[in-house]
């Protein structure tokens, strides 16, 4: 949350969005109350140093949290389905660095697309998917139908079930299927019969005469958990590419900045010196 909200808790034009940072402070204001009222019984020195800095004696609350009452859950205000949609989004977050992590692409690097699919009723998540595209770092995001559309299917003869059957011939059945384009597996692994041309004749191939797996389309990455699958175009195109060094740029300045004992606030100069496509990325971002 605080993260996410980072940029509501300033206010530099003074006014123009003080609604929102009011809110959020007091959002984060009323969480960690709340949690240092749910950890005093069990962690009691870090739960008082808590409530000391926040709450101590303000709008009528004691001195102590150790002489306060234990919160009750205000049900009332328990809104389910964004609950759920919000814990979808989590997990479209994990899933799209665990993606990132496994074909070695970094967080900081923007993608052009992601794709994702949640069982059960998007219609609370689609609300939230411009959120899910920040996390995920990707300039688009859509919705599949069905996880179906974010794999294709590879069938190869299973030469145990085939060769008694068709002997040397099963070597045109291997041909045929490694040159599908996906469509005769897809078809197989719905449980159809198809027709693979072997010799110039038409031969009828089923299910179980093959052995079915699922691919990820080439250059994307997929991962799938608890019903919800992402799958990231991978493609860095030279724009792409640009916005990861200008990322990476921001970066290095935020950790000089930290290294020299700056506040975020701190007004400072910048010189920077670069060429090649680090001078380029800084021209267009800058």
């Amino acid at each position: 949350y605080v993260r996410r909200a980072r940029r509501r808790f300033w206010d530099p034009a003074g006014g123009g969005v003080r609604a929102g940072k009011e809110a959020a402070h007091a959002t984060l204001h009323e969480c960690l109350t709340t949690l240092a009222l749910l950890l005093a019984p069990f962690t009691p020195y870090i739960s008082e140093a808590l409530w000391r800095n926040l709450a101590a004696g303000r709008d009528g609350a004691p001195d102590s949290v150790h002489l306060a009452d234990f919160p009750e859950s205000p049900t009332d205000a328990i809104d389910e389905p964004l609950e759920r949609a919000m814990e979808n989004v989590r997990r479209i977050a994990s899933l799209g660095r665990t993606v990132r992590n496994e074909t070695g692409v970094k967080v900081r690097q923007p993608l052009g697309r992601a794709v994702v699919h949640v069982t059960g009723d998007q219609d609370a998540l689609a609300e939230l998917l411009d959120l899910a595209a920040d996390e995920l770092n990707v300039r688009e995001i859509r919705f599949a139908e069905s996880a179906e559309e974010l794999v294709g299917w590879r069938a190869r003869p299973s030469f145990r079930a085939l060769g008694p059957r068709l002997g040397p011939r099963v070597r045109a059945v291997a041909r045929a299927l490694e040159e599908d384009d996906g469509t005769l597996a897809a078809e197989l692994a719905r449980g159809r019969t198809v027709e693979v041309p072997v010799d110039g004749d038409p031969l009828a191939i089923g299910p179980g005469d093959v052995e079915l797996s699922r691919e990820t389309e080439l250059g994307w990455g997929m991962a799938a958990d608890a019903g919800v699958t992402v799958a990231l175009d991978l493609a860095v195109t030279t724009d792409l590419r640009r916005e990861g060094l200008a990322r990476d740029l921001i970066r290095a300045v935020q950790d000089a900045r930290k290294e020299a004992g700056l506040d975020v606030s701190d007004r400072i100069e910048l010189i920077v010196t670069a060429d090649g496509e680090p001078g380029r990325a800084l021209e267009e971002h800058r």
